[in-house]
């Protein structure tokens, strides 16, 4: 749904306007009716909460689903590069 993707893109600029998380734009963020699913790595507790107080705050956002998983070997503000595998 169009209003779907508009929240989805409203939070990920909050999250890359925000000094606390402007790094993390590798996050997937997806929205259905208000809820708010993120996912992706992140390097601390504190950068996942971070990141989901400010999607919280995002006008329209009635729930954030946290799906993120907390590697404190995450590089490049909190991502590993997806599917990458080590051979």
């Amino acid at each position: 749904m169009p209003e779907d993707r508009k929240l989805a893109h409203a939070v990920e600029k909050a999250l890359a306007e925000n000094e606390a998380t402007k790094g993390l734009g590798h996050l997937h963020i997806s929205a259905v009716s208000g809820v708010v699913f993120v996912d992706g790595e992140v390097d601390s507790e504190d950068t996942r909460d971070a990141a989901v107080v400010t999607a919280k705050a995002v006008d329209g956002v009635r729930l954030v689903r946290n799906r993120m998983q907390i590697n404190p070997d995450a590089r490049g503000g909190g991502w590993k590069e997806p599917h990458k595998h080590e051979g």
